[in-house]
């Protein structure tokens, strides 16, 4: 089975951080590791809910080298976290609180695209590609390959993807632009919401919000988000952008609750997911440093 081995502190950061390969272990050693992390992180954890700026991170889990392009991040009801590159349809699943990769498996045969965001729905998953195509499958076994259907949105004349995430209150999958094709649009974050079942009529409704309330006051020229996720306590929607280095808070009726910069630091955040327990999940695809996922208080 694939896993991660040992856990290393950084020293620069109150973090842990993973292995950067996964190498095989025993296993006792397996177990030992997922003891350790799991005590560090709870401790750290219990320290950040002292942190009134959030700011600092509780860990860090470098990725293995099959993730240096780690793109969407989404968590299943157990709380398990699945992420995927943006080059092949292999989706990892990861313990996001001991960094350590459980599993891995395939969507198809050797299927290729430029996937860019991950979500679930139940025991479905869903895997978006940046020209809005999406894939529908289920969890596999480790190393299988597992069969899926594909939707085309017929979006991608419009705009660019990079994030998705599925909304339960709605059964929409929303979908915000990273890049806007339409000039009438140029002056607006653009979030597409497509409804999982219904007339095709009905199936797709688009939400505006004007980017002046969210780049105007902390000097951004604009806003691409790279992600997307939904508060478990608010149910607003959270988005993040890798240019902007950004988080944007936005209730579901498009008002903007916050416009603020990515705690802590990070070189290209692409991924974001928020657990139930409130941790903040961010992922930075190699560019500088490795791979990563970083953990944070979200709110105590």
């Amino acid at each position: 089975m694939t896993r991660c081995r040992i856990a290393i502190l950084i020293l620069a950061l109150p973090a842990l951080a993973g292995c950067r390969d996964m190498p095989s272990a025993s296993a006792a050693e397996i177990r030992d590791v997922e003891r350790t992390r799991a005590k560090e992180f709870e401790r750290r954890l219990a320290r950040a809910d002292k942190d009134t700026t959030h700011m600092l991170p509780v860990a860090k889990w470098i990725m293995p080298v099959e993730l240096k392009e780690i793109s969407g991040l989404a968590l299943t009801p157990s709380g398990k976290l699945l992420t995927h590159d943006d080059n092949v349809g292999r989706v990892f699943v990861l313990d996001p609180k001991t960094g350590i990769a459980l599993k891995q498996f395939f969507v198809g045969d050797a299927l290729r695209g430029d996937f860019e965001a991950i979500t679930t729905a139940g025991s479905d998953i869903y895997m978006l590609q940046s020209n809005g195509k999406i894939y529908r499958f289920r969890e596999g076994a480790n190393g299988a390959t597992v069969p899926f259907e594909i939707f085309d949105t017929k979006l991608g004349h419009e705009c660019e993807f990079e994030g998705i995430v599925y909304d339960p209150d709605s059964t929409w999958l929303v979908m915000p632009c990273k890049n806007v094709t339409q000039k009438k649009m140029k002056d607006d974050l653009v979030l597409y919401r497509w409804r999982l079942t219904g007339p095709d009529s009905t199936r797709l409704t688009m939400m505006t919000v004007p980017l002046d309330l969210i780049a105007s006051d902390n000097g951004w020229k604009s806003f691409r988000p790279t992600d997307i996720t939904i508060d478990p306590v608010t149910n607003n929607y959270v988005l993040i952008s890798s240019h902007e280095k950004g988080l944007v808070e936005i209730t579901k009726a498009g008002d903007v609750e916050r416009s603020v910069k990515l705690p802590g630091k990070h070189s290209q955040p692409e991924g974001i997911a928020i657990t139930k327990d409130n941790v903040l999940i961010i992922s930075d695809e190699e560019n500088r440093s490795p791979a990563a996922i970083t953990l944070y208080r979200w709110r105590p």
